[in-house]
C-alpha cells in the first residue's frame, strides 16, 4: 500500500484533547490487562473524529486483537529456525484452557519439519491432533505475525533429524514440465594485420536439449572458424538421462564422461548407471578449478579438456580469472590457450584433482559404464567397461576401488580415505594395470607384448582455521610398464609418436586469506615421463592487498613444456576507485619472458546494465596499443563489443550469450541457463521483478526465467512486488520448488487486478463511522477497516457492494454502494465520498 497517497488525501481534522495518537492508543490498549485477563479498553470516553458525544463509540475490537487471528484456515508463510520452510494453508484453533487461538501443529507436520517426535512421545500415548510444541520440547517456540501471515517455529537443533536441514523426501521431487532449452555463446572477431592480412574468426557454443516426462535429452556442440576460413564442428556429448530414484542414481545413454573419483575421467559412448550424491542429505558439491592468467591485449581465452573445447571468452588486458567453469569430471588436465589480439599464443596445462570424496558411514557411491572410447579426433574407439564403488566405514574411513577393462587393457584400483580431524583428510590408493602392446609400435618406451605396472597415489586436503586452504595430490608410477587407459589407447595407434608413460606427477595448491590484509595463493604442478627427458612444470603465485581504498596485486607464473618452451611472467597491479562513480582506474607493469616490460593503464566501470573497459598499453617489443570493451546486460541476453588497435594490426569483436526456452505457451528468452531451471509464471502480468534473478522482469506474457536452482532441494522463488502497478495484487509472492536434476519447474503466481479506492465515508445521519469498523464485501470477506476521519482503503474487484459493522445489533450495520466511474484518479487511487445507508 502506498502510504504517501493516503497522507496526501487525508482531510485535516482539528486537534481536540480527547484525540490520541496511535502510539498512545496502542500503549493504553496493552497496559491495562491483568495477567489472567485479556486486554480490555473502555472507549466510552472517546468520540469519533468530527462527531459529537452522541455519536457511536469507537469499535476497538479489531485493533485491540490485531496481533491475533480468529479460528479458521489461512494461507501462511512458515519459517523454521529463521529459514523459509514452506507456504501452505494452516489451521488455527482456540485453546480451551487459555482461550488463545494457536496454530494446529499435527504429528505428521512436525515429522515433515524434521522434528524427532518419537523421542518426546510418552509410551502408550498418542499425540493430540494439535500439539503444544513449546510444552512438548523445551526451548521450542511458535509465534504468529497476523500482519504478515507468517508462522515462525523455533526448534532446538538437538530435536531435529540430522538430514532435516535442506533435505527433501523423494516423493516431493518434481520432474517439471515438458520443455526444450538452448544456451548459446557466440563471439566473432575481425583482424587486419600488416603481416597476416585480414581474416575473421567465429566461435559458437550451443548446449541444450529437451525434457519429456522422466527423461531429459541433452547435446553440446561447438563451431569454430579461424582467420584462414578453416571450419571445425565438434559434438562433445549427446545423451539421454533419467533419475533412478530407488537407487539414488541416474541412467545415462549416449555420449558422456565417466566419473573421475577413482579412475581419470574417460569420454565414452554407451550406457552408464551412476550415483547422484545430490539426492542424499548434505551432499558433496562438484569441483572445478579457478583458472587464472594474464592477458597482454584484448585476448581470447579457450579452455579444453580431453580435446574438447569447454569454454571460450574474450578478456580485457590484465589479470583474468575464470571461476564459472563447468569441468566435465572431477579430475584431469585442462589445457588453457591464450590468444592475444596480435596473434601471439600462449598455452599452459592446469592439472587438477579432488580428494576421493569422503563418505559418511553406511553411504554408497557407485558407477557402472559400458561403451566405446569416444575419441575427439575420430581415432581408435575401442570398447571398454568400467565399474567403481566407494563405501563409508566407521571411524571416518572410506574404502573405494574399481575395475577397468578392454580387449587390450586391464586395470584395478583399491584405495582408502581417512579423515584426520583437525589435521585434514588423506587418501591412499594402488592401481595395477596390464597393457597389450601391438606389433609395430614405434615408441622407445613400449615393446610388443604385455606391459605391467603399478601406480601409487596419495592425496591430502585441509582447510585451516587460519584461513589457509591446502590441496595436494601426488602420483608416482613405480614401473615403466604402467599405462593409464588414455595412454593404452594411444599405444594401439602404431604411428603415434607421443606414447610416453608418465613416471611421476605432483601438484599442490595453497590458498591463504590474510584477514584484512588481502589473500595469497600458490599453485605448483610437475610431471615427467619414462623414456624421455620431457618435463612439464608450472607455477602460479598471486598476492593481493588493499590499503586506504587502493588495491595492490602481484602475479607471477612460470611454465615449461617441451612442446611450447618456457614462459615466465611477473605482473604488478595497482587499482583504485575514481571519484564518486563506480569506475576503477588500473595501472599494470608486466615483466615478460625476455626481460622486456609492458605497461598498461586502464579504466573500467559499470553504470546500471552497462559495463565498460578502456586500456592503453606500452610495450618495449610490441609498440603501443589500446583497446576498448563494452558490455550490456539486456533482458534477454548479455551483449558485448570491443576493439583493439596496435602496431600493424586492428581487431574488432562482438559477442552474445543467452538462452531460449520453449514450453506449451511459447518461447521465452533470457540469460544463460544452468542445469536446472525455474520458469516463473505471473499470467499476463508484465514487468514483475524476480528476486532470485536480479534485473529480470516478467515479459508481456508474464514469464521469466530463474537460471540456477538447486536440484532435490527446496528453492525459494520470490517476486519483487515493490514496483507493481497499484491495480495489480499478488497475494502470495513467495513459493517453493523442488526440482529434479535438469528439470524445468514452473513457479506459478496468481495475480488479480483491482481498483484501489479511497473512500471518505459518513453514516446516513451525517456522523463518521466508528474508528476500527470492519468492512466486508458481498461474500462476507474482510475488505478493510475504517481509519481516521472515516477513511477506508478498498481493493475493488468485480463487487460494488460493501457492508460496515461495528456491533452486534441491526442498527450497528450499514451498506455502501460504490460506483467509481466518476471518481477522480489521483496517484493511482480513486478518491470519492460515500454514504453508508441502512441495509
Amino acid at each position: 500500500m502506498r502510504t504517501d497517497a493516503l497522507k496526501l488525501h487525508c482531510p485535516t481534522v482539528p486537534f481536540t484533547p480527547v484525540r490520541l495518537s496511535m502510539a498512545i492508543f496502542v500503549a493504553l490498549l496493552s497496559g491495562v490487562a491483568s495477567a489472567d485477563e485479556p486486554a480490555k479498553f473502555d472507549a466510552s470516553f472517546m468520540q469519533s473524529f468530527g462527531g459529537s458525544s452522541a455519536g457511536p463509540n469507537l469499535d476497538l475490537d479489531a485493533i485491540a486483537n490485531s496481533g491475533t487471528i480468529g479460528p479458521g484456515t489461512y494461507p501462511v508463510v512458515i519459517r523454521l529456525n529463521q529459514s523459509f520452510f514452506d507456504r501452505r494453508d494452516m489451521t488455527f484453533a482456540k485453546d480451551e484452557k487459555s482461550a488463545e487461538v494457536r496454530s494446529c501443529l499435527s504429528e505428521a507436520f512436525l515429522r515433515e519439519l524434521g522434528v524427532k517426535v518419537e523421542a518426546f512421545q510418552t509410551p502408550g500415548q498418542a499425540f493430540p491432533d494439535c500439539i503444544d510444541l513449546p510444552r512438548l520440547i523445551e526451548g521450542a517456540s511458535v509465534s504468529f505475525d497476523g500482519a504478515r501471515l507468517a508462522l515462525d517455529i523455533s526448534v532446538p537443533q538437538i530435536a531435529l533429524r540430522r538430514d532435516a536441514a535442506g533435505y527433501v523426501a523423494p516423493q516431493e521431487w518434481d520432474r517439471g514440465i515438458n520443455a526444450a532449452m538452448l544456451n548459446y555463446q557466440f563471439s566473432a572477431a575481425n583482424t587486419q594485420s600488416n603481416s597476416r592480412g585480414s581474416g575473421t574468426q567465429y566461435n559458437l557454443y550451443a548446449n541444450g536439449g529437451f525434457n519429456l516426462g522422466d527423461w531429459r535429452f541433452r547435446s553440446s556442440s561447438s563451431f569454430r572458424q579461424d582467420e584462414d576460413g578453416q571450419q571445425d564442428w565438434q559434438h562433445s556429448n549427446t545423451y539421454a538421462q533419467r533419475d533412478l530414484t530407488a537407487i539414488k542414481g541416474t541412467l545415462t545413454l549416449g555420449e558422456s564422461f565417466t566419473p573421475g573419483d577413482v579412475f581419470d575421467s574417460i569420454p565414452f559412448q554407451g550406457a552408464q548407471v551412476a550415483s547422484d550424491m545430490g539426492m542424499l542429505p548434505d551432499s558433496m558439491q562438484g569441483y572445478a578449478p579457478i583458472i587464472r592468467g594474464i592477458a597482454e591485449t584484448q585476448a581470447k581465452v579457450e579452455v579444453r579438456q580431453n580435446g574438447y573445447s569447454l569454454y571460450t571468452t574474450y578478456v580485457a588486458p590484465g589479470a583474468f580469472e575464470i571461476d564459472d567453469l563447468n569441468a566435465a569430471s572431477g579430475s584431469g588436465d585442462l589445457e588453457v590457450i591464450i590468444t592475444e589480439a596480435d596473434g601471439r599464443e600462449r598455452r599452459f596445462t592446469q592439472p587438477y584433482a579432488t580428494l576421493a570424496n569422503m563418505l559418511r558411514e553406511k553411504t554408497w557411491r557407485y558407477s557402472v559404464t559400458a561403451g566405446e572410447y569416444n575419441a575427439v579426433d575420430g581415432g581408435h574407439r575401442p570398447a571398454f567397461a568400467q565399474a567403481s564403488l566407494a563405501y563409508g566405514l566407521p571411524f571416518d574411513l572410506t574404502l573405494y576401488g574399481g575395475l577397468l577393462g578392454a580387449e587390450f587393457y586391464r586395470a584395478g584400483v583399491v584405495g582408502v580415505g581417512k579423515s584426520l580431524g583437525s589435521l585434514g583428510a588423506v587418501s591412499l590408493d594402488l592401481t595395477q594395470a596390464q597393457t597389450d602392446v601391438p606389433q609395430g609400435s614405434t615408441t622407445s618406451s613400449a615393446k610388443a607384448g604385455k606391459e605391467k605396472g603399478q601406480s601409487y597415489g596419495v592425496r591430502y586436503g585441509k582447510a585451516f582455521e587460519t584461513g589457509t586452504s591446502v590441496r595436494f595430490a601426488g602420483y608416482r608410477y613405480s614401473t615403466e610398464g604402467y599405462r593409464d587407459f588414455d595412454e593404452a589407447v594411444s599405444l594401439q595407434e602404431p604411428n603415434d609418436w607421443n606414447n610416453f608413460s608418465r613416471r611421476s606427477k605432483v601438484e599442490a595448491s595453497v590458498n591463504q586469506a590474510l584477514d584484512g590484509y588481502g589473500s595469497f595463493y600458490l599453485n605448483v604442478s610437475k610431471q615427467n615421463y619414462w623414456g624421455t627427458s620431457r618435463e612439464d612444470k608450472q607455477m602460479q603465485l598471486g598476492f593481493n592487498t588493499q590499503h586506504k581504498g587502493v588495491t595492490y596485486g602481484v602475479y607471477a607464473s612460470k611454465t615449461l613444456t617441451d612442446n611450447f618452451g618456457q614462459n615466465n611472467q611477473v605482473v604488478f597491479t595497482v587499482s583504485m576507485p575514481i571519484g564518486q562513480t563506480r569506475s576503477t582506474g588500473t595501472y599494470t607493469v608486466t615483466r615478460n619472458n625476455d626481460g622486456s616490460l609492458d605497461q598498461r593503464a586502464g579504466l573500467s566501470g559499470r553504470d546500471g546494465n552497462l559495463n565498460y573497459n578502456v586500456n592503453a598499453n606500452r610495450s618495449n617489443n610490441g609498440g603501443n596499443n589500446g583497446s576498448a570493451l563494452i558490455g550490456y546486460r539486456a533482458q534477454v541476453a548479455q551483449l558485448g563489443a570491443g576493439v583493439s588497435v596496435g602496431s600493424g594490426y586492428r581487431q574488432t569483436s562482438v559477442s552474445a550469450a543467452g538462452s531460449v526456452l520453449g514450453h506449451s505457451d511459447g518461447l521465452e528468452f533470457g540469460h544463460t541457463l544452468g542445469e536446472t531451471v525455474a520458469l516463473v509464471e505471473v499470467k499476463d502480468t508484465p514487468k514483475v521483478g524476480v528476486l532470485n534473478a536480479p534485473g529480470t522482469l516478467t515479459n508481456d506474457k508474464g514469464y521469466a526465467l530463474v537460471p540456477y536452482v538447486t536440484p532435490y532441494r527446496k528453492n525459494r522463488v520470490a517476486l519483487d512486488t515493490g514496483e507493481l502497478d497499484n491495480s495489480v495484487d499478488i497475494a502470495e509472492g513467495v513459493t517453493n520448488v523442488v526440482p529434479r536434476r535438469g528439470a524445468v519447474v514452473k513457479a506459478s503466481f496468481a495475480a488479480t487486478r483491482t481498483q484501489k479506492v479511497l473512500l471518505n465515508v459518513r453514516l446516513q445521519n451525517g456522523h463518521l463511522p466508528p474508528f476500527g469498523t470492519t468492512v466486508t464485501d458481498a461474500k462476507g470477506v474482510s475488505a478493510g477497516v475504517v481509519g481516521q476521519a472515516g477513511q477506508v482503503l478498498l481493493a475493488m474487484g468485480e463487487g460494488k457492494v460493501y457492508q460496515m459493522k461495528w456491533g452486534e445489533t441491526q442498527a450497528q450495520t450499514c451498506r455502501i454502494d460504490v460506483d467509481v466511474r466518476n471518481a477522480p484518479l489521483i496517484d493511482g487511487y480513486r478518491v470519492m465520498d460515500a454514504v453508508c445507508r441502512e441495509p
